[in-house]
């Protein structure tokens, strides 16, 4: 008994390419073959992808917002450091 994950539209589809390619290189016309049985679900899962994407671009600015002002608040220099406070009067004595 084969458990069905889901796979075979994509692997129907990945074989349906390689053989246009195929086709392709060798010269041949191409004619898009028939499916051999329609998916039943294929309205539902169209943009699953962008919806990916759309998540992953979010995370990416989030995490690199977070980044960039992590590091730029460590590069501002604050006026309470003890060696500014040590090279202002340094100065100022000579």
């Amino acid at each position: 008994m084969e458990e069905d994950n889901g796979t075979e539209p994509w692997h129907r589809s990945l074989q349906a390419m390689l053989d246009a390619l195929n086709q392709t290189l060798h010269g041949a016309v191409f004619r898009p073959a028939a499916p051999h049985n329609a998916s039943t679900r294929a309205g539902r899962d169209d943009n699953a992808y962008m919806y990916i994407l759309f998540v992953m671009t979010l995370f990416a600015a989030t995490v690199g917002s977070l980044i960039l002002g992590y590091t730029r608040s460590r590069k501002v220099d604050k006026r309470s450091d003890p060696y500014h406070v040590y090279i202002k009067n340094r100065v100022s004595m000579i």
